[in-house]
């Protein structure tokens, strides 16, 4: 057991050695100095997943973190994988756990372990009746897509990438922020070029990346520390898209990977967005891990 989680860390030790640039304090200053009623103030969270009662309490310690130390969150995404088991009782601890926030609004999609129960429809019966939907917050267009079939890819149908290609290229006017389980294939996060790790067929979303900009591509599924390598990607190729990996709220490998989420910032006239990891076990944000990126364009948080 010990060589196997040995095996299992080494590679996470190596490289994690190897993190994003520090940014400048100006950069950081310009997102963040403004009034929080004028930014949009996001936590994102992935793969809760709680397979016995301690990792259940990790997400009630992650809610009762941001509780007591984020303030002015407007919203929270999950970008699935919410359950493990997929039993009803699961999803009923989930929705009985949200009030506790001071957190209103969630954005959820569903992940390979939420598709258990029924292939899905215990999902669209507890969490949310659509696979596929969208949400505009001034002019950030958030479009969030499940998983659509069992299996550890994440399968999208044409018909939901037709839907998808259609909002994008109609509203190059906004910010646009995707939300997928999975990464895409060529995003250049770890591992996307697995197929158990990608969203099948993602040549079909990278094809419409190429002459469309989306800003920001956020997943989950691979339960890495914000640590590692490449865990946020800028591809110039897909006209700059920023590609971020969340990482699990569920604790891994003996609890030597800590809970950990991110919280993501758009000021109102400002072209940057502020990524920063939230580390729940140790109630910290990993300030080595922070990071600024240039938008499309400004965010207007009055239309």
């Amino acid at each position: 057991m010990i060589a196997k989680i040995i095996c299992c860390l080494f590679p996470i030790i190596i490289l994690s050695a190897c993190s994003l640039d520090k940014p400048l304090n100006s950069e950081i200053n310009e997102v963040i100095s403004g009034d929080p009623k004028n930014s949009l103030k996001i936590w994102v969270l992935a793969d809760i997943q709680p397979k016995k009662d301690k990792q259940k309490r990790e997400l009630e310690y992650a809610i009762k973190d941001i509780n007591k130390n984020v303030p002015d969150i407007d919203f929270a995404i999950v970008a699935g994988d919410i359950v493990n088991d997929a039993e009803e009782k699961d999803f009923d601890w989930y929705l009985s756990t949200k009030p506790s926030s001071y957190i209103k609004e969630w954005y959820e999609i569903a992940g390979n372990h939420d598709l258990k129960l029924d292939r899905g429809e215990g999902y669209k019966m507890k969490i949310r009746g659509d696979f596929h939907y969208s949400a505009a917050k001034g002019n950030v267009l958030f479009i969030f897509m499940s998983n659509e079939a069992r299996g550890k890819p994440t399968y999208i149908s044409d018909e939901t990438f037709s839907w998808w290609r259609d909002l994008v290229i109609s509203n190059q006017d906004k910010i646009i922020v995707v939300v997928t389980h999975a990464s895409l294939e060529g995003s250049g996060i770890p591992f996307s070029s697995m197929r158990d790790k990608q969203v099948l067929d993602s040549e079909r979303f990278t094809d419409v990346l190429k002459d469309y900009r989306v800003d920001m591509w956020i997943s989950g599924h691979l339960h890495l520390p914000h640590s590692f390598t490449n865990s946020i990607v800028v591809k110039k190729k897909y006209n700059g898209t920023i590609f971020v990996n969340i990482s699990s709220i569920r604790t891994e490998l003996l609890s030597l990977k800590d809970s950990q989420s991110r919280v993501i910032t758009f000021a109102c006239g400002s072209d940057k967005v502020f990524i920063r990891s939230r580390n729940h076990t140790k109630k910290r944000y990993e300030v080595n891990l922070d990071a600024v990126f240039k938008l499309s364009k400004e965010y207007k948080c009055g239309e």
